[in-house]
This record gives C-alpha cells, sequence and structure tokens, in this order.
C-alpha cells in the first residue's frame, strides 16, 4: 500500500511526539524521584539522622537537605523550589499564597548563653530586652564583670531570632551592634571566644565550655523541659497538593520516637492545615 509524501510526514510527526512524550513523563517520574528539603538549620542533624532508614525503605528516592533559615525554606516552598521547608517558626499572614499542610515537631528550647567571665549567672525578661536592645552596655551594671557587652545574634531569617523579638523584645529592635552569625554553632564559637558576648542557641547545641543563663529566675533542664519558658516551635510544612512521596517522608520524619535526643519535645498532632 502507497502511502502520500504528507501521509507519511504526519505518521513521523505523531511517532516524534509519542517518542517525546514518553521521555517527558520519564523525565517527570524521574523528577519525583528526588525530594528537596530547606530551611532551619536547627532541623538539619534530625532530619539527617533519619533519611538513611527512609530512603532505605524507597529504593531509587533521593533527598537532598540544605539550610538557610526558616524563611528561605518558606519562600523556597512558596516558589516551587523545595518540596519540604523546615520552620521553627509560623509563616506570618500571606507570605505563603499556596495552601500548605504542617507537621509539627514539638517544642525547641532556646537558651541564653555567655561566657562564664561576665559574672553573672541569669537576667530577668526586662535585662534580656536590655542587653539585646543595646540598653546595657557593660556587664558591672547587672553587678557582673566590667567588661563590655557583646551581644550575639543570629540574621532576620533565623527562627530563634523571631522567638528572641516577639518574646524578649517585643517592639524594641535589637540592637544595630548585634555580631550576626549564621548557625548555632557560630554562635557559640564567637560567645565562648569573644570576652563580654552574650547569645541564644537553640537548645540542640552542646552546651559546654559557657554558661546558660537563668530567665527570671527558671534554670533550663531538659529533663524539666515545660518549665523552661522560650522556645520555637519547629515544623515541617509542604504543599498541600504534594506527592504522596513527600507526604509520607514528612509523616515518617513527625512520627520518629528518637526526636527528643536532638531537642524537640513533645510533637503535637500531625496534619493541621494552614490557612491560605
Amino acid at each position: 500500500m502507497m502511502i502520500s509524501r504528507r501521509q507519511f510526514l504526519i505518521a513521523m510527526g505523531a511517532a516524534s511526539m509519542a517518542a517525546l512524550g514518553g521521555r517527558f513523563s520519564a523525565m517527570a517520574q524521574r523528577r519525583q524521584r528526588y525530594v528537596s528539603i530547606m530551611g532551619a538549620t536547627s532541623c538539619i542533624p534530625f532530619v539527617k539522622a533519619y533519611l538513611p532508614q527512609w530512603e532505605h525503605d524507597h529504593p531509587g528516592m533521593t533527598v537532598a537537605v540544605t539550610g538557610g533559615g526558616s524563611y528561605a525554606g518558606l519562600r523556597a516552598l512558596g516558589l516551587g523550589q523545595a518540596d519540604i521547608a523546615m520552620a521553627d517558626l509560623a509563616p506570618p499572614p500571606g507570605f505563603l499564597v499556596v495552601p500548605v499542610q504542617r507537621y509539627p515537631l514539638g517544642r525547641l528550647p532556646i537558651v541564653l548563653v555567655a561566657g562564664p567571665q561576665v559574672g553573672i549567672r541569669g537576667l530577668s525578661w526586662n535585662q534580656a530586652r536590655a542587653v539585646f536592645a543595646g540598653d546595657i552596655v557593660n556587664w558591672r551594671e547587672l553587678g557582673g564583670a566590667n567588661l563590655p557587652v557583646i551581644a550575639v545574634s543570629r540574621p532576620e531569617s533565623s527562627g530563634a531570632r523571631d522567638v528572641m523579638q516577639h518574646r524578649i523584645l517585643g517592639a524594641r529592635p535589637f540592637s544595630p551592634h548585634c555580631i550576626i552569625q549564621l548557625s548555632n554553632g557560630a554562635v557559640m564559637r564567637t560567645v565562648v571566644e569573644t570576652p563580654g558576648a552574650i547569645g541564644y542557641v537553640e537548645a540542640t547545641a552542646p552546651l559546654r565550655e559557657i554558661t546558660v543563663l537563668t530567665l527570671q529566675g527558671t534554670v533550663f533542664d531538659p529533663t524539666r523541659w515545660q518549665q523552661w519558658p522560650l522556645y520555637a516551635e519547629p515544623a515541617l510544612y509542604l504543599r498541600a497538593q504534594a506527592p504522596k512521596e513527600v507526604k509520607d517522608l514528612a509523616a515518617f520524619l513527625q512520627s520518629r520516637p528518637g526526636r527528643r535526643q536532638f531537642g524537640f519535645y513533645a510533637a503535637s498532632e500531625q496534619g493541621f492545615v494552614y490557612a491560605r
């Protein structure tokens, strides 16, 4: 049977389109085998500790984890650049324009830390506010050593800083003279190495060679974490219409019984849908 040149070209075009469609379908399937997690650095050790188990149970799945801070993770989620955002703060109203699902990980205590040379063991709420706002410039004003107060803070993308802003400073801004460090580890190193320095870290950080200050007379005790008044509430956020594998990973991480060893306490109910 003879076919015309036009019929031949149409047939070839259809075959090419089918082949391309198959390639695009395969590419889509491959993309679905990759999960990107981004956000709060405080969550990274916990997430990375359990990923090998999940990947073992899901052959072919690859998960990449990066930091950048809570706001960076939430922004990437909203732009479709990340599948899961790790955040220890709630998205501000209007920050996300798509419905997302929230998987709480519990409470993450935030502690005030200083070098032993400052000569004090604790602060009241008002004193902490004055220190980080820059009103108190020498520790002797609080009965401590004759050393300048060097406040160390986290960047605005940090959930810990958000907690400090709302719970400690309120309407007051951080002092413009604060040293800004990007991670718990960097804050700790700066406080240890800088006479007169004070900072704040999530209690996931090793609290060695440093003074954990009391707050309003309350001592931080991991065995009595319910009594500590300063904490973030970290969670995993994903799009409400996320693929099944992404939701499965979030539920898996939330259900891990070993969260406490990473500083997360008393996770609440999963699956809360954050209103758009």
